[in-house]
């Protein structure tokens, strides 16, 4: 059932409730007026005046209910078809739909976001690739099931505006329809049910890019959303109800979508890593190092390959995610080498007894470490964290 067709359905019945009521109501409403009562317009003080006003606010909860429902097959349809690739983001979006997630006295030109006119030129001129949030929590690159999530939070938002008696039943709704979400990108992206699905071929760091941006995006959003029903149930004094939904919503759930977003980094680290040990075996094979006789002409093309690596993810990453984000990702993988790359030249040289050799072996190691640096030096955002590796390597390899 659409929220119009709910309105509808309260009005209506309200209407022929009162009718109904009326006459009852009359009579009691005098005879309390002669005794010294009050007259009072509250349906719920004529007699059975409560029980048919529990009635009406009982099929109000079932037609949330239905709502809700239908939002999460909404919202699992849009997961199961996504691609996970970038889109752009739809012409006044912004006043169509994030307009709803703030309270009913703010615009989105207040609170230090930019003006309608002004956010349109601004998106204009970056041909609309980034979805601005209000209040200054952020920009986002969006795929369209990230779009169709924020649309069905409006959803629940305007529920709580029509019925804001029922502002906690829709905040508790809206609670368990984004822990879904979450918990089936995580499966999807993480575990590879888009794989085996068929929904895609292989998961690529762009689409974990993009799915960062997604869980990022929608964890942003949680401080408006949760604003924005605490000022429609704070109308009707609802007491703590709904404070307790929304400390779920801003605690446990975003802490949950941080744990995610950390989940996706490691992942994106865990590819550069899988592929430096591919490298990394081939590269340091003392085998195949007495068999060349250490009088190759360049770098082992390996190591080219390793910096060939990580310069093509830091191009990717670079365009779906943060400077500060890409860095600790790199940071984190930087260590993974240092430490990987000493169990494999430990594992390598124990195999070796010739003396000549191994020395042989140790100076293609050092020539081929000081290559690796001089390639990715130009990298300005991790030169530190690769130096202080490739640094570590080359100590670990003059033992």
């Amino acid at each position: 059932m659409s929220l119009e067709e709910l309105r509808r359905m309260i009005s209506i019945t309200t209407i022929a409730l009162s009718e109904k009521i009326a006459p009852c109501f009359d009579s009691w409403s005098n005879k309390h007026a002669e005794d010294g009562h009050q007259s009072s317009t509250d349906v719920s003080g004529v007699p059975g005046g409560a029980n048919l006003s529990a009635i009406v606010l009982q099929q109000a909860k079932l037609a949330v209910e239905e709502i809700h429902q239908a939002n999460v097959a909404q919202a699992n349809l849009l997961l199961e078809r996504e691609k996970w690739e970038r889109t752009d983001v739809p012409a006044h979006f912004e006043t169509r739909v994030l307009s709803k997630f703030m309270p009913d006295e703010h615009e989105l030109g207040e609170a230090g976001s930019t003006s309608d006119e002004e956010q349109q030129k601004d998106t204009t001129s970056r041909g609309r690739r980034y979805l601005v949030l209000p209040e200054d929590r952020g920009s986002f690159l969006v795929v369209p099931a990230g779009l169709g999530i924020l649309e069905l939070i409006a959803v629940y938002l305007d529920v709580a505006r029509a019925l804001p008696q029922l502002a906690t039943d829709a905040a508790v709704r809206l609670t368990s329809m984004l822990r879904l979400a979450n918990g089936q990108i995580e499966k999807l992206l993480l575990e590879g049910q888009a794989v085996s699905s068929g929904s895609r071929k292989t998961v690529t760091a762009t689409n974990l890019a993009l799915t960062y941006q997604t869980i990022d995006m929608l964890s942003s959003v949680l401080p408006l959303i949760a604003n924005t029903l605490e000022s429609i149930a704070g109308k009707l004094e609802s007491g703590p109800g709904i404070r307790i939904v929304l400390e779920d919503l801003l605690y446990r759930l975003k802490a949950e979508m941080s744990e995610h977003k950390g989940n996706l980094t490691r992942k994106l680290g865990d590819i550069l890593v899988e592929r430096f040990d591919h490298h990394c075996a081939k590269w340091l094979s003392v085998g195949r190092a007495s068999r060349s006789g250490g009088g190759k002409a360049g770098p082992n093309e390996n190591v080219v390959k390793i910096a060939n690596d990580v310069s093509n993810m830091h191009r990717v990453l670079m365009k779906s995610l943060s400077p500060k984000c890409v860095e600790l990702i790199f940071s984190r993988v930087f260590v993974d080498y240092g430490s990987r790359f000493e169990a494999r030249l430990l594992k390598e040289k124990s195999k070796v007894d010739d003396t000549a050799v191994l020395e042989a072996w140790r100076t293609s190691i050092l020539a081929d470490l000081s290559h690796l640096m001089l390639k990715l030096r130009p990298i300005g955002d991790i030169r530190t964290r690769m130096e202080a590796s490739v640094k570590e390597m080359l100590s670990i390899t003059d033992r």
